[in-house]
């Protein structure tokens, strides 16, 4: 799994979380020098296996067998408890690192903003020195400074999009220790779908295309990076309320000024017709064991039928 360079740097410009990391990586280092050999009771298994096969192979029957098995068991079961003390540990400091970055993801947040703020500020120079060149063959045909532009912007888009997947990965909730992957990872999926995080009250339906694929994807582009240096709003936000303010006021009832009144207004009740009773009808007979209800009383007449107009073609 690849490293991302700008979520490494946020979480070590943390001290809470860089401590916890480092608490992390000596717990694992500790586990891994633990020695992982046979279980206590197939070591005890094993003593009793060897004298049976000696006994049966015209051996003598040794008389300290109960002593060796239990020692064995006892030697393999010091072992198991060492390795289970240990990752005991491993588990407590997955727990700190956890709570670190619940309670601090917001400051590494903060570090990524001015990371984006950096790289936006390069990619503005940069691209002023390539002037209206699109292409790399343009880009060559403008000249060495042109080139170096180039490919200073190249390196630019991938630490824009390390930025933003950093960003994601901080503004998710921490994985539980011990546990599979949270259903709280989706709001991260519905707020890329929004296309919000990138550009404050960016609407999605006014967004170039573009944009809105490359905010879902996480894929971004050199045009992507143009884009994102061109506007005033573009940041990274340092907490999921930010995220929900922000597509809150992109929504279509969004709106700036004084508040509508949007207070139901209770209507009068709808007056209903009577249903037409002919001469004809009958009242509704449900229970044969009992007698026939009466016809009901009628208040309506049947219309007489539209009179036959011939139409020849």
């Amino acid at each position: 799994m690849t490293t991302n360079p700008e979520l490494a740097a946020a979480r070590a410009a943390v001290p809470q979380i860089a401590a916890a990391e480092k608490l992390l990586q000596d717990a694992k280092e500790l586990l891994t020098e633990a020695t992982a050999e046979e279980s206590p009771e197939a070591a005890r298994e094993a003593v009793i296996e060897r004298a049976a096969d000696d006994f049966v192979s015209g051996g003598a029957w040794p008389k300290d067998i109960g002593r060796r098995a239990v020692k064995a068991y006892a030697d393999a079961d010091i072992v198991l408890i060492e390795r289970q003390a240990r990752q005991r540990v491993v588990t407590r400091a997955e727990w700190v690192l956890h709570d670190a970055l619940s309670d601090h993801s917001s400051a590494a947040l903060e570090h990524l903003g001015k990371r984006l703020e950096e790289v936006l500020s390069a990619a503005r120079s940069a691209f002023e020195a390539i002037g209206g060149a699109r292409t790399a063959e343009g880009v060559i045909e403008a000249g060495a400074d042109a080139v170096a532009a180039w490919t200073r912007l190249r390196e630019l888009t991938a630490d824009l999009e390390n930025i933003r997947r950093a960003q994601w990965v901080l503004l998710a909730p921490p994985r539980i220790p011990g546990g599979g992957a949270s259903n709280a990872d989706n709001r991260v999926h519905v707020w890329r779908r929004a296309v919000a995080g990138h550009v404050r009250r960016l609407n999605p339906s006014t967004a170039p295309a573009f944009v809105r694929d490359v905010i879902r994807t996480g894929r971004v582009t050199m045009e992507f990076l143009r884009w994102t240096a061109s506007q005033e709003g573009a940041y990274v936000p340092t907490s999921d309320e930010e995220v929900e303010a922000d597509i809150a006021a992109t929504r279509p009832d969004a709106f700036e000024g004084e508040v509508r009144d949007i207070t139901p207004v209770e209507l009068p009740a709808r007056e209903y017709r009577p249903s037409k009773v002919y001469a004809h009808s009958t009242a509704p007979h449900l229970d044969a064991s009992q007698p026939m209800p009466a016809k009901p009383t009628p208040n309506a007449n049947v219309s007489d039928p539209a009179p036959f107009v011939p139409h020849y073609a």
